[in-house]
């Protein structure tokens, strides 16, 4: 039987959308193909190569197309599958969060690094949760419990999908607010860590992210109010009153800041063995410390 010149096969849909991708410059085009055409078909990616001579349904070809027109819009992958990697985890994510970010994973790692010895269950905050890649990410990982805020009633719900995906309610708690506010008073001079990767990107960079960035990410948990600091400053002021003597402050930061929130930390007095960590492009990334004993 010949085969029907409408319909394609699966071999032949990821190279044509790989080549179309490429001509777009979408960065990692056959990677990306690949993730768009699994997500269009809803198999496994082992089926998807045993079965390269396929032929794709009208409606499956029809939705490969419309995923490869996001993407050329510059519309992110990882909004298009719902789908985004960290630490190991797949998330579920969509425009209400960021895109979790390789060298997060590094805050995370350090930080559970900072934590292990603890033979007691330690008390963590996740200052603006948003997909909940850090408080899942950690509480996976450790002998915790993790209170986590934001102020997106969205990033919310996100970060709540995620925490049921992982069945982490026991040890992953959300709150909406703004900073430390809606967090139980009790906690104060009780947390063991307080990590944060806050909005730190100056709004006169804007014009200079790309697309992907700048037009699909959320602008409130990407842009700081001045200068990249105003949000780091705020942590660094309202930790200590949670933290105990000894409590590790982590903060991601943006290129060139790093120095910057040490400064920032120095200068508050109430923080010591200040420390700066490289992410995986050696870049100055992470800033932790330890909150002083009381004198």
């Amino acid at each position: 039987m010949p085969r029907n010149k409408n319909r394609i096969t699966i071999a032949q849909a990821l190279e044509q959308g790989t080549e179309k991708l490429r001509q777009r410059n979408i960065e990692s085009p056959a990677v990306v193909c690949e993730l768009l055409l699994l997500h269009s078909l809803q198999i496994p990616r082992v089926e998807l190569y045993l079965n390269l001579n396929r032929e794709l349904k009208p409606s499956e070809l029809r939705k490969f197309d419309c995923f490869l027109q996001e993407r050329v819009k510059g519309k992110p992958a990882q909004y298009i599958t719902h789908t985004a990697s960290f630490y190991g985890l797949d998330l579920y994510v969509d425009e209400n969060v960021l895109i979790p970010r390789p060298e997060t994973e590094i805050l995370v790692e350090t930080v559970l690094k900072k934590l292990s010895a603890s033979e007691s269950p330690s008390v963590i905050i996740d200052w603006g949760t948003g997909s909940g890649n850090i408080a899942i990410a950690i509480a996976r990982n450790l002998n915790c419990r993790v209170y986590a805020t934001d102020i997106s009633a969205g990033a919310l719900e996100i970060a709540k999908k995620n925490v049921k995906r992982f069945k982490l309610a026991g040890k992953v708690k959300l709150f909406k607010g703004e900073g430390f506010k809606p967090l139980p008073k009790r906690l104060k001079g009780k947390v063991d860590a307080v990590v944060a990767n806050p909005p730190y990107v100056r709004p006169g960079e804007r014009k200079s992210l790309p697309v992907e960035v700048k037009d699909f990410e959320p602008a409130a948990a990407l842009f700081d109010k001045e200068n990249g600091l105003y949000f780091t400053q705020e942590i660094i002021s309202d930790s200590k009153d949670f933290l105990m003597p000894g409590g590790l402050i982590a903060l991601e930061t943006a290129l060139g800041l790093a120095e910057k929130v040490a400064v920032l930390l120095r200068e508050d007095g109430n923080y010591a063995e200040i420390e700066v960590v490289k992410d995986l492009a050696g870049i100055e990334r992470h800033v932790l410390a330890r909150k002083k004993a009381s004198q």
